[in-house]
């Protein structure tokens, strides 16, 4: 109780601990991978459903990070996991969260994340181009020699943070929440109640039910989701693969027109060479050639490199 009590007196303000900002940017940071793993493992089950979640997930996590973070920071001030966690954001000057610190707290919490990604994933393909011997622009060769330069300044401005966090030297434990002027403090609980008596005399809305029921489901989901990241590590069960194996897809048309013979050439294969993200074989010097020129399966167009390249030997091979 004393404990609450300090959270919603006014005139004392009551600085969260270190461990907890770290909990709620650790679990912030959990929802991406965790979420992806779950898409992935979907995707292998029911690929023909599930498939463009895996293409396109920067972009659908983008929307879903969107609704969700966009919610939370109307409505209580921080990200779903500060509020998680009891926290909510205020500024450093004026103590309140006006509008304009919930816009910018949006583009750092879901735009900026989105463009990093975006920047780390092409800078990855232009270093693969680059050590496969492909053309790549001279501005493109330094941003990805420098981007490891960048992320590592970042993260040692994180670490400074957190030390002068934890010294009391400064109010913030982040850079992003430093360049907004923002802080974390304890979320009031000034939660609406209401029981069962209230749902069948008609007092409670039925949208008001059903948000919170769908909160409550997305708050319960972050343990979900660390206990999935969990799962993931090597030091326990391992990945989702050690999960029962699904059936195979159907075959589609493309499989039984290039059935013993290598869609590129449509000879019979010469070194049979299969495409791991996609399963079609390929003569191995035909597949080859292709990847260099164009980092894509050529029947499923799905991204693929010489390193997704599997040899199929067979008793023909000498």
């Amino acid at each position: 109780m004393a404990a609450k009590g300090a959270h919603i007196t006014p005139n004392i303000e009551v600085k969260p601990s270190l461990f907890e900002v770290l909990a709620a940017d650790s679990l912030n940071i959990t929802f991406y991978p965790a979420i992806k793993r779950v898409v992935d493992f979907l995707a292998a089950a029911k690929p023909a459903v599930f498939g463009g979640l895996v293409r396109y997930y920067d972009e659908f996590y983008l929307v879903f990070n969107g609704l969700v973070q966009g919610y939370y920071i109307k409505q209580y001030g921080g990200s779903l996991a500060e509020v998680f966690y009891g926290l909510t954001r205020q500024s450093l000057r004026s103590k309140t969260f006006s509008r304009k610190d919930r816009n910018w707290s949006f583009v750092v919490l879901v735009l900026v994340p989105y463009a990093v990604r975006k920047l780390e994933k092409a800078c990855a393909r232009w270093k693969e181009d680059y050590e496969n011997a492909k053309h790549v622009p001279a501005h493109r060769k330094q941003l990805f020699r420098l981007l490891p330069y960048l992320q590592a300044c970042y993260e040692g401005a994180k670490l400074i943070h957190y030390v002068s966090y934890l010294a009391n030297v400064t109010k913030t434990h982040s850079p992003s929440l430093r360049v907004l002027e923002l802080g974390l403090t304890y979320l009031s609980e000034e939660e609406e109640s209401w029981s069962f008596k209230d749902v069948l005399q008609g007092k409670v809305r039925v949208a008001t039910m059903i948000s919170a029921a769908l909160l409550r489901w997305l708050e319960l989901s972050a343990f979900f989701l660390q206990f999935i990241e969990w799962w993931q590590t090597e030091a326990n069960i391992g990945d989702l693969s050690k999960l029962p194996i699904p059936d195979a897809p159907d075959q589609d048309s493309n499989a039984n027109k290039y059935a013993n013979v290598c869609p590129i050439c449509l000879q019979k294969h010469i070194i049979p060479t299969a495409v791991s993200v996609s399963g079609y074989v390929y003569c191995y010097r035909c597949i080859a050639t292709h990847l260099q020129r164009e980092s894509r399966c050529p029947v499923t167009k799905y991204p693929a490199t010489i390193n997704d390249l599997i040899g199929i030997y067979t008793g023909d091979d000498d």
